[in-house]
C-alpha cells in the first residue's frame, strides 16, 4: 500500500537499508523508540548465520509526518521506499504472519526441498566414478550428501557422494 508522507497514522514502512545493515537498523532504531523488523531466514539443518528474508530492506513502524524525517536520517538508511512520492508500506497482519513463522530464536526456518529419494537413479558427474550411475539409498541434506549404491564391474558398492556432483 501506499501512504502520502504528510499522514499522522502510524503504518509499517519500507525503508532501504546499506548493504548488510538491517541488523543494526533494527537495533538502531528500536533504541530510539522506534518498533523496526526485519524477517530473518535459514535453513533447517543449517549452521551458517540467518540472514534477511529481503536483504537491504526493514519495516519500520511510523508516522510519515512526524517520524519519516528522523528514520530517513540513520545510520545506516538509503531512503524510505516511495513510488511516486507516496511511501511505500505493508499492512500489519503482513508482519503478524512473518513473526507467527519465527522459531523462538526468531529465525523463519525453511525446510530444503527433497532433491533426492530413496530409489531414484542418478548419474554421478564428477569424481573418479564419473559417468556411472547410481541408486539412491539415502538422502542427507544437513550435510549435503547422498549415500548411494553403485553396480561396479558387477558388486554392489556403497557410497557417498556431494550431492552438487550429481544429476
Amino acid at each position: 500500500m501506499l501512504v502520502p508522507p504528510g499522514s499522522s497514522d502510524k503504518v509499517w514502512s519500507v525503508i532501504r537499508s546499506k548493504p548488510a545493515r538491517e541488523s543494526f537498523l533494527v537495533d538502531f532504531l528500536g533504541k530510539d523508540g522506534l518498533a523496526a523488523y526485519c524477517p530473518m531466514i535459514s535453513r533447517k539443518g543449517d549452521r551458517s548465520k540467518p540472514r534477511p528474508c529481503f536483504t537491504g530492506y526493514v519495516f519500520v513502524r511510523l508516522s510519515p509526518r512526524f517520524e519519516l524525517s528522523r528514520v530517513s536520517g540513520a545510520p545506516g538508511v538509503i531512503r524510505p521506499l516511495m513510488f511516486g512520492g507516496e511511501l511505500a508500506a505493508v499492512e500489519p497482519d503482513v508482519i503478524e504472519r512473518f513473526r507467527d513463522m519465527e522459531s523462538p530464536a526468531g529465525v523463519i526456518e525453511l525446510e530444503r526441498p527433497q532433491r533426492f529419494r530413496k530409489g531414484d537413479v542418478v548419474k554421478i558427474c564428477s569424481g573418479s566414478f564419473a559417468g556411472l550411475r547410481a541408486v539412491v539409498t539415502d538422502w542427507l541434506p544437513e550435510k549435503e550428501r547422498v549415500r548411494l549404491l553403485l553396480d561396479y564391474f558387477g558388486r554392489e558398492v556403497a557410497l557417498e557422494a556431494d550431492e552438487a556432483l550429481l544429476a
